[in-house]
């Protein structure tokens, strides 16, 4: 943003946070914006090269990132976006409609689904009180004994 003060000076301030920027700055933000930007952003890159094609609202979900921010990276021009319209893909689980080739089932059947794998590794861990009763001997027969 450019702001004239009452010299004619023109003075470029950060779009989020407002502060005087360098007029020369090759960004629209401040050095310490543009860092926490970055890293966003970064975290999205790390998503999309896990998953290529993820739509905005599946990064939302599994990086918590909002969705609108996601689409200011679209509306800036660095992140290209790709029209999934012709895929339809069910959740293996439900059935319901999912929003990426890149997943079998749902946010929802996904947790489900660790959450049942979480409580089977639970049930086949043998319990502690089972180990202390269950001992074993061995019977030594002599053979003087007869």
């Amino acid at each position: 943003m450019i702001r004239r003060n009452h010299a004619s000076i023109i003075v470029r301030t950060c779009k989020k946070c407002k502060t005087a920027i360098d007029e020369r700055s090759l960004h629209d933000y401040c050095s310490d914006c543009y860092r926490i930007i970055d890293e966003v952003f970064e975290k999205i890159r790390a998503y999309l090269k896990e998953y290529p094609g993820g739509t905005a609202f599946e990064i939302e979900l599994e990086t918590g990132i909002p969705y609108h921010v996601v689409n200011n990276f679209v509306r800036d021009g660095r992140l290209v976006e790709i029209e999934n319209s012709f895929i339809n893909i069910e959740c293996k689980r439900c059935g319901c409609l999912l929003l990426s080739a890149n997943h079998k089932y749902c946010p929802r059947c996904r947790d489900e689904i660790q959450k049942e794998m979480e409580f089977a590794k639970e049930q086949l861990q043998p319990s502690p009180t089972i180990k202390e009763k269950a001992k074993m001997h061995l019977q030594v027969v002599r053979k003087d004994r007869k």
